[in-house]
């Protein structure tokens, strides 16, 4: 019997310290000192005085954080990418101002048509500043802003949904180990009278249960009996 329960408390001792372990908060007192006592078999009366539930640190839930990092990070990516459009559209405007300034200066006696001199460039305004290309660079901006809000919409609810599930994990797992504790715990609580008058009174409730289970019985044998 004694081998029995050195093995049980080790085994909890061990069950704990995995936890402690997959979770990361071997720094937490209660646990440490708990794990200690159980290896030991020292003090367990002490401990068996304090609830579980209490006293267990909570996990911090980390599988959905970096999921959570990538949204963050696309989010801001697509925030800037709002501005984007405007920005390079009015870095155009300038470009093509300046060039056509130049060309109407060398060229008086031409027609002077900004729009048409924005589109050609006539030799004074660089390619990756005709219209043209400005016109589609911008509207690829905006379908990459469409495409990162639709996904940083999806993923949000995602890891959002991904975070609860894994809380409501932890919290059973908790509840789990505080269970194991109170149950091996239990028969170490040190004999005062308040203790031995509680396993007095459920002992006597025991014994009313069985005597009216007996009785119960006794009737059905006697009827069917007298059958």
């Amino acid at each position: 019997m004694a081998t029995k329960k050195v093995q049980s408390t080790t085994i909890l001792a061990e069950n704990l310290e995995s936890w402690v372990r997959r979770r990361s908060i071997a720094k937490d007192p209660y646990l440490k000192g708990l794990i200690d006592s159980l290896y030991e078999r020292k003090n367990l009366h002490i401990w068996s005085d304090l609830n579980p539930l209490e006293y267990l640190p909570h996990a911090n839930a980390v599988t959905y954080q970096r999921k959570e990092s990538l949204v963050r990070i696309l989010t801001i990516i697509r925030n800037v990418l709002v501005f984007a459009p405007v920005a390079l559209t009015w870095a155009a405007v300038s470009a093509a101002t300046e060039a056509f300034a130049e060309y109407t200066a060398e060229n008086a006696n031409a027609v002077a048509n900004f729009l048409d001199f924005w589109q050609n460039g006539y030799g004074y305004l660089e390619d990756h500043w005709r219209i043209g290309f400005v016109a589609e660079l911008d509207f690829l901006i905006i379908a990459v802003v469409i495409a990162l809000t639709l996904y940083v919409s999806f993923a949000s609810h995602a890891v959002s949904k991904m975070r609860s599930e894994e809380e409501e994990s932890l919290d059973q797992e908790r509840a789990a180990l505080a269970l194991e504790i109170t149950m091996e715990l239990h028969d170490k609580k040190k004999i005062t009278t308040v203790t031995m008058n509680q396993a007095l009174a459920g002992s006597v409730s025991r014994l009313v249960t069985s005597t009216k289970a007996l009785e119960a019985a006794a009737k059905n044998i006697a009827k069917a009996t007298r059958a």
